[in-house]
C-alpha cells in the first residue's frame, strides 16, 4: 500500500448507504447504531457550544490545564510518542502448520485526528517490523461526532509502510460512515463478518464484531457464519466486552483495545480509569479466559489529553504458534 490513497469525499448518507449498512450489520444492529450515532452528533453539537456537563466533557476540557499548571504537560506529550514494540508468542490448540510462526501486527486506539504526535511516529515504528498481516481494532478518530475526512488522511499516511492485508473493526468513537473510506484505504473492515486466509492448503480465519462497548452492535452469531467447527479463530473486538461469549464460542485468540492501558496511570502501571465495565485483569496485556487466549493493547493514540504516564503507547506483534506435540513413547 503507498500514500498515493485518495480519500473518498465525505458526504450525508443517502438510501443505498442506508441499506449498505443493513446487509453488513443486520436490520436489528443498523438500525441501533443509525440512532446512537445520531444521538452523539447532537451530544457533539451541545459540546461545541459548551452546554455538554458531562464527565468525560469535563475531562476533556481540564485536564490537560490541570497538567500544564502542574508542568508534567510536556513530559506526558512526549511519552504519548514513544511507541513501543510488544512481541507476545500464543500456542493455539489445532492450529493447523501451515500458520505455525504467523504474525499478526495489531495496532488500536489510533485517534488519529487528535494523537498527531504518535501518527507521525508510527511509520517509522512499524516500517522494518516482520508479521504477515496487520489487524486494527478500532477507535480510528478521537472525536465521536463530526467531520472525519482529516481522521481518514491521517490514517492513511500513518499505514504507509504496511503492505501486508489490513483487516479492521470499528470502535465506540467511529462511525460507521467512515466504513467506506477506510476500505479504499485498503482495509478490510468486518462488520459481523470474517474472511479467511488461506496458507498451503490451509486455513485461518479472521473474524471482526461492530462496537460491543457503546453501540452494543456485536453479534458474534452472524460473524462466526461459514466458519467450520474447530476452525481456527482470531477475533477483532474493539473491547473485550464480549468476552465470554467469545470464549464459549470456541474462538482461538481474542484481539482488543479501548481502554489505552488506562493511559495515565500510577507507578506501577496500576491504571486511575479503563473506561471499561470489565474486570481489570482484561484491561491490558496477556490474559486467558477458558481455554481462549486474549490480549489488550495499550493502544497507539490518546483520548481526553494527548499525554502518558505510567502506561506508553504500544503496537503488538502477535506471534501464532502450533502447541507442542508431546514426546512419542519409546516401543517396549
Amino acid at each position: 500500500m503507498d500514500g498515493s490513497n485518495r480519500v473518498a469525499p465525505e458526504r450525508t448518507p443517502g438510501p443505498d448507504e442506508c441499506a449498505w449498512l443493513v446487509s453488513r450489520l443486520g436490520p436489528e444492529y443498523a438500525g441501533r447504531r443509525a440512532r446512537l450515532e445520531l444521538a452523539a452528533e447532537a451530544k457533539g453539537a451541545r459540546r461545541e457550544t459548551k452546554a455538554d456537563l458531562s464527565f468525560w466533557a469535563l475531562l476533556d476540557k481540564y485536564v490537560a490545564r490541570l497538567l500544564k499548571a502542574a508542568g508534567m504537560l510536556d513530559r506526558g506529550q512526549a511519552n504519548a510518542a514513544r511507541i513501543q514494540v510488544t512481541r507476545n508468542s500464543v500456542e493455539i490448540p489445532g492450529l493447523p502448520r501451515a500458520f505455525h510462526g504467523y504474525t499478526l501486527l495489531h495496532i488500536t486506539d489510533l485517534h488519529a485526528d487528535i494523537s498527531l504526535r504518535a501518527m507521525r511516529a508510527l511509520p517509522e515504528v512499524i516500517r522494518t517490523l516482520p508479521y504477515d498481516a496487520c489487524v486494527i481494532t478500532g477507535d480510528f478518530r478521537g472525536r465521536t461526532y463530526g467531520p472525519f475526512a482529516r481522521t481518514l488522511e491521517i490514517v492513511r499516511d500513518a499505514i504507509v509502510p504496511v503492505t501486508t492485508p489490513i483487516f479492521g473493526v470499528l470502535g465506540n468513537h467511529d462511525t460507521a460512515r467512515i466504513v467506506p473510506g477506510l476500505e479504499a484505504l485498503g482495509i478490510r473492515m468486518l462488520m459481523n463478518e470474517n474472511e479467511p486466509i488461506e496458507r498451503d492448503g490451509s486455513r485461518l480465519w479472521i473474524v471482526g464484531v461492530d462496537d460491543p462497548h457503546h453501540y452494543r452492535t456485536d453479534d458474534l452469531g452472524r460473524a462466526f457464519i461459514g466458519i467450520p467447527d474447530g476452525g481456527s479463530t482470531v477475533l477483532l473486538a474493539h473491547s473485550t466486552d464480549g468476552v465470554m461469549a467469545a470464549a464459549a464460542a470456541g474462538v482461538s485468540l481474542m484481539l482488543s483495545g479501548h481502554t489505552h492501558g488506562g493511559q495515565i496511570c500510577l507507578p506501577g502501571s496500576i491504571p486511575v480509569l479503563t473506561s471499561s465495565r470489565m474486570p481489570r485483569r482484561f484491561a491490558k496485556g496477556r490474559w486467558r479466559q477458558g481455554a481462549m487466549h486474549g490480549y489488550t493493547a495499550r493502544g497507539v493514540g490518546t483520548s481526553a489529553v494527548d499525554a502518558r504516564f505510567n502506561c506508553p503507547p504500544e503496537v503488538v506483534l502477535h506471534t501464532l504458534l502450533c502447541e507442542p506435540r508431546p514426546p512419542q513413547q519409546p516401543d517396549v
